[in-house]
């Protein structure tokens, strides 16, 4: 075996991973290779999908964000009020820009504390996750029904007359866009430079506090756009959204390869570990997998998560190590037949 196909191996191993489980799953239950089925698979996780996008973002700089799902929730719970309660008719479009405003800005507020004012962030964001899940009950103190249709749409609605969710279009979008952030531009290899090394990255003239006020400000706003989708999946705001999902955006993105200790990781990997969560979901609401079970089968994937995580990184090094160590041996019997 190549070494470069067992990099390629190495670093796609969770859509391995997925072509298994799928098979497997296709074995138990041959339904799930229908359409309707597949794309339900992406559209189970789809709003699940931008926090971990917005998660992985900041663990590729080498911190976390624990107030994701408190982001969505409290960004919806602000529009619904305001639709419902301040000003009633306010029209749709000023209503998503009002989340995204939310989010963004409370994505700078932790990203300041952080940053800035270099604070631990787990302990910021977890003071975040309980600080606006708290405020979202004094704001809505209930399940709040009344939106607009279009902005329900979002996460609710359909391209057209087809079967694809818009809130599926909108993930592939998403992934497009962060990538080209994280690979093309001066921004994103600033982030992967930080959660290298920030003292290196200081070193090299990068602004470290403003790269991370940054970064929490995009993580802030995917995950806005998340509670939007969320919204529309729902057709409601509820008081808990997104919180019973917070670990699950870990283990999707470090399923998908981003580094736990931050400075690496592709959103390709991400998307397929969110590909990975949607055949769990499918699979486990196919096979009729009562409740109760479905916490301790949340434990399971992060564990695996975490070992893959762990023995991806190792896996690879042992791959280069090997072909270093082939290289070495080839330039010495040349050296030997001279």
């Amino acid at each position: 075996m190549s070494k470069k196909f067992s990099l390629a191996i190495i670093d796609n191993m969770i859509w391995v991973i997925n072509l298994i489980l799928f098979i497997i799953f296709l074995l138990i239950e041959p339904k799930l290779i229908l359409p309707k089925n597949i794309v339900s698979m992406i559209y189970s996780v789809s709003m699940l999908g931008f926090l971990i996008f917005a998660q992985a973002i900041v663990l590729i700089s080498g911190n976390f964000d624990m107030s994701v799902g408190a982001i969505a929730g409290f960004s919806a719970t602000v529009v619904a009020a305001f639709y419902e309660f301040w000003f009633p008719g306010t029209p749709w479009l000023i209503l998503v820009i009002i989340s995204l405003a939310t989010g963004t800005l409370i994505g700078i507020y932790n990203g300041f504390m952080v940053g800035k004012l270099n604070i631990n962030p787990f302990l910021q964001t977890l003071a975040s996750h309980v600080l606006f899940y708290g405020l979202m009950l004094i704001i809505g103190g209930r399940t709040m029904f009344k939106l607009p249709r279009q902005y329900l749409s979002f996460g609710g609605g359909f391209v057209g007359d087809s079967i694809l969710p818009v809130s599926v279009v909108a993930l592939i979008i998403a992934a497009i866009i962060i990538h080209i952030i994280l690979t093309r531009t001066t921004l994103g290899r600033q982030i992967f430079a930080i959660g290298s090394n920030r003292i290196a990255a200081k070193t090299c003239g990068i602004n470290v506090e403003n790269t991370l006020v940054k970064v929490f400000a995009i993580s802030g706003f995917i995950s806005a756009v998340a509670g939007i989708m969320y919204t529309g999946y729902m057709s409601c705001v509820t008081m808990d959204m997104a919180q019973p999902d917070l670990f699950l955006t870990f283990a999707g993105a470090i399923l998908g390869g981003v580094a736990i200790a931050g400075g690496s990781g592709k959103i390709s990997g991400v998307f397929g570990g969110i590909v990975f969560l949607g055949i769990m979901e499918i699979g486990l609401t196919m096979l009729k997998t009562r409740a109760t079970w479905r916490e301790p089968i949340t434990g399971i994937i992060l564990a695996i998560a975490v070992v893959l995580n762990t023995y991806q990184g190792r896996l690879k090094g042992h791959v280069l190590a090997k072909e270093s160590e082939r290289r070495i041996e080839k330039e010495r019997a040349e050296i030997e037949a001279i």
